[in-house]
Order: structure tokens, then sequence, then C-alpha cells
């Protein structure tokens, strides 16, 4: 008869746990100094700009006043609330923008058409070129009288337009060199994750008479639903933290129009000296940066689930 097998032997089990214990210590090694750095220099940050948005003062004082939530109460009533709505407006207009623009043409840079790889270099130069120097540039392209704007409304016969002092033209223009300093970069991230898609599925679509516009959007469009929602992540994220271009055009002008939220934090802190506004206004917009990044992570969440459950009805 042949010998039962009796149970393993402890030592073992003994090494087998001390190699995993090993295996996990060595990780959370590599890990432990972005932990510890990440925690040094973002958590405990927030964690200090929330408890001193509940202080009052300026940034000279020596004592702190507890007041509570009223900083936050006069945020929104000293041009706080008319901020997140600038802020609101810009980042919606500035998605739309940068993402539309940086499909297409990364649909068009993914072309078999002659001479188009050629054309890939130009979208990054705003990438490269430093904010300040370019917002200078578009500066004088609308400057009253000698700028290009304008030169170009006289040859037309039309009136000259200040377009950075009225507030509805002001906000285009910040908008529109925004959009313009950033697309490129969603350029880049379309067109990577056009050129990561398995090209035997678009060949499957061409031979079936699927032609561009249906394998873009039976095809391509679906099989780039994630690549989509980190390009929206970021593009929304960048939109919602604009201060640059608004400090070298406008400043904020004219009556508000240009003022987001980052840039009142800037005013109240670093120009009025109220950092107990200025801090207030920065819990709201990470809280706002926050809610909207996992709304957008659920809807994707739910969007997979729905096709999931779509393919095995099918």
């Amino acid at each position: 008869m042949t010998p039962r097998p009796g149970p393993p032997a402890r030592h073992g089990t003994t090494w087998a746990r001390r190699r995993r214990y090993r295996t996990w210590a060595l990780a959370y090694a590599f890990v432990a100094p972005t932990v510890l750095l990440t925690v040094a220099f973002s958590l405990v940050p927030l964690g200090m700009l929330a408890w001193r948005s509940l202080y009052g003062g300026d940034v000279f004082d020596t004592t702190l006043r507890y007041v509570g939530l009223a900083n936050y109460r006069g945020m929104l009533e000293s041009g706080g609330a008319h901020a997140l709505g600038v802020t609101g407006v810009y980042t919606v207009g500035f998605v739309l923008l940068t993402m539309g623009a940086g499909l297409v043409l990364a649909l068009l840079l993914n072309s078999r058409m002659p001479g188009v790889a050629r054309l890939r270099a130009p979208f990054v130069i705003p990438l490269v070129l430093p904010v300040v120097a370019t917002a200078l540039i578009w500066g004088n392209l609308f400057a009253p009288q000698f700028g290009l704007v304008n030169r170009l409304l006289a040859a037309a016969h039309l009136p000259e337009l200040d377009v950075l002092s009225a507030p509805g033209p002001a906000l285009l223009a910040v908008l529109t060199f925004g959009a313009w300093q950033f697309f490129g970069q969603n350029v880049i991230l379309y067109l990577a994750a056009l050129k990561s898609l398995p090209a035997d599925v678009l060949d499957a679509a061409g031979v079936d008479g699927a032609g561009p516009w249906r394998r873009f959007v039976h095809v391509q469009w679906p099989m780039m639903r994630r690549h989509t929602l980190l390009i929206w992540v970021i593009t929304t994220v960048t939109g919602l933290q604009t201060f640059t271009q608004i400090y070298v055009l406008t400043q904020g002008g004219p009556d508000g129009a240009t003022r987001t939220a980052l840039y009142y934090i800037y005013n109240e802190g670093f120009v009025q000296f109220d950092t107990g506004r200025a801090n207030a206004m920065g819990v709201v917009l990470f809280l706002l940066t926050l809610v909207i990044t996992v709304v957008q992570i659920g809807l994707l969440g739910r969007t997979d689930r729905a096709a999931v459950a779509g393919r095995r009805a099918g």
C-alpha cells in the first residue's frame, strides 16, 4: 500500500511565510519614499490649509483668531462666488476646445496621408515655450491700434476693438490662448491612444465595409474610453487651475470678467493679504476638483459595467 502523505513540514511553511514577508517588506521599502514625500508635501499642507481657513488675519499676524466659517462666507461675498462661476465657464470651454481640437488633429495625424507625419512637431511647440513669453506675444496681438487683430479689422473696414478691455472678448481671448497653449498635449495623448489600438480589429472592420466614420464611431471611440477619461481628467484639472495667462493678459479684469478661483487666491493672499479668504477658496477649489474627478471616474465605471452587461446579454 502507498503510504498516506503526512502534513507539510512546519519548517517549509515558515520559510514560505518568511519569504512572503520579505517580498512585501521590499515592496513597501520601494514605495515608502513616494508615500512619505506625498504625505509631507501634499497631505500635510492640505491639512494646514483646511485648518488655517478657519482662522482670520493677514499674512503678517503673529496670533490667529478663530472665526469658523466666516472666511468662507466672506470669500463668497467678496467676489469668490463670481470667481467660481468664471472658473466653471472657462473650464467647460477649455475642455471642449482642447479635447475637440486634440481628437480631430490626432485622427488627421494618424491617417496615412502623405506628409502628415511631418506636421506633428508644430503642435508640441506651445508646450515647450514659456507661458509668460507666449502670453506677452498674445497680448501684443490683441493690443489696440498696433495689434494684429485690430489691423485685420481695419483692413476689413470694421471698427477696432480693445479685446482685453471688454468683459466678453477678454474671457474669450484668455480662453483661446489657454486652448492654443495646451491642446498639443491632448493631440499627443490621443495620438498615443490611436496607435495603441489593435490593427487587426480596424482592418477587420474595413474588410466588413466600414468606412472611416463608422470605424471611428463603432470601433476606435469605444476602445478609447479609458484614454479619453485620462485626457478628460487632466484637461479639467488644468482648466480649473488656470492662472498664468490671466495674470499676464488681464490681471483678472475687466471688472472681474477673467478672475478665476486661482487668481482670486493670489489676489486675496498676496495683494490684499487676507490669507483666511485665500485659504477658504483653496479648500473650495480642492473639493470642487476632487468631486469632479470622482464623478468622472464614476461615469467611466458605469459605462464599463453597461458595456459588460450588453456583451453578456448578447
